[in-house]
Formats: structure tokens, C-alpha cells, sequence
């Protein structure tokens, strides 16, 4: 199954940071915006602690920029939106399951199930990755184009190389 990208970084995200099946792990949700900021997800998954496990309770440091604090804070609301998003969407398709927090509004616990771990586990190599992207993509029909294409420049050259 191929997923939209922020769906598909935060379950390698999840992967990588939990690394079992149902096993709880609280996290501050506005950490994973790193995560889906960029496309070194393993790296931004690992520096992630548990909410439970590190000193700060929130996400509060990298949230305003000095220079222009408004335009921050809307960007980190966007992105924090997007986790939110992906997160619902990942939980609908039962590949995560989450609790919130009693008195934490953004402290979720996430659990990965079985299939979200086999997928997570998919999307973390590049291989298996770029197989998922072209068994999704095998039927499009940027195939036809790319096929006559190659078709006429096969033709040109061996047309060109009897001469």
C-alpha cells in the first residue's frame, strides 16, 4: 500500500522510534514535525524521546522565530495540522492505534498494529520502498507515453547505427 507522504514518514517515524508491536509509547505529537518536514525520517525518528522519558513536556523551543514570530508560529501550526491529519488517517486505517492524554491536549500514546508495523518496516528500507512505489504505479499510464517514446528513439538509433 502506498500512502500519501505524511502518513507514510510518520508510520516509518513510528517504526523506527517504537519498533514493536503493541507496545505504548506517549509521545508530545508536535515533536514528529520534524519528521515530516524532511526526508531523513530515520534520523529525525530516533532523536524523538518518549514523553515520559525526556526532561521537556513540550515542543515550545523551536516553535517562534525571533525575527518574524508570526509567520513561525502559522507554519508551526500548519505542520502540527498535517501530523494531526496523518495521524487520524493512519488511525482509520488501522495501522496505528492512539490514546490521548488525560490532561495533555497534544500528549497521545501511539501503538503500532501489525500491519503498521509491517508497512513501517517496508517504508524504512529504500528497496522494498521503491517496490511498493511501483507495484502502486505499475499501471499508470505515464507508462504508455514513456513506451512510445522509447519505441521511436529505438527505432532512430537502429535506423541511424544501418547506415
Amino acid at each position: 500500500m502506498w500512502l500519501p507522504r505524511d502518513e507514510r514518514r510518520l508510520l516509518e517515524g513510528y517504526y523506527v522510534n517504537i519498533g514493536e508491536v503493541e507496545k505504548e509509547k506517549w509521545f508530545d505529537i508536535p515533536d514528529w514535525i520534524p519528521v515530516i518536514k524532511t526526508l531523513r525520517v530515520k534520523d529525525n525518528a530516533r532523536k524523538i524521546k518518549g514523553y515520559f522519558e525526556s526532561g521537556k513536556t513540550t515542543g515550545e523551543d523551536d516553535r517562534l522565530d525571533p525575527i518574524d514570530p508570526v509567520k513561525s508560529m502559522k507554519r508551526w501550526l500548519e505542520y502540527k495540522n498535517r501530523v494531526d491529519i496523518a495521524n487520524a488517517a493512519l488511525e482509520a486505517r488501522k495501522l496505528i492505534k492512539l490514546h490521548k492524554h488525560q490532561s495533555e491536549s497534544d500528549v497521545k500514546a501511539v501503538i503500532l498494529t501489525i500491519e503498521g508495523y509491517d508497512l513501517g518496516r517496508k517504508y524504512s528500507s529504500w528497496l522494498t520502498r521503491s517496490g511498493l512505489l511501483f507495484t502502486e504505479y505499475k499501471n499508470h499510464w505515464i507508462w504508455l507515453i514513456v513506451s512510445f517514446l522509447g519505441g521511436i528513439i529505438g527505432a532512430l538509433i537502429v535506423n541511424w547505427l544501418s547506415h
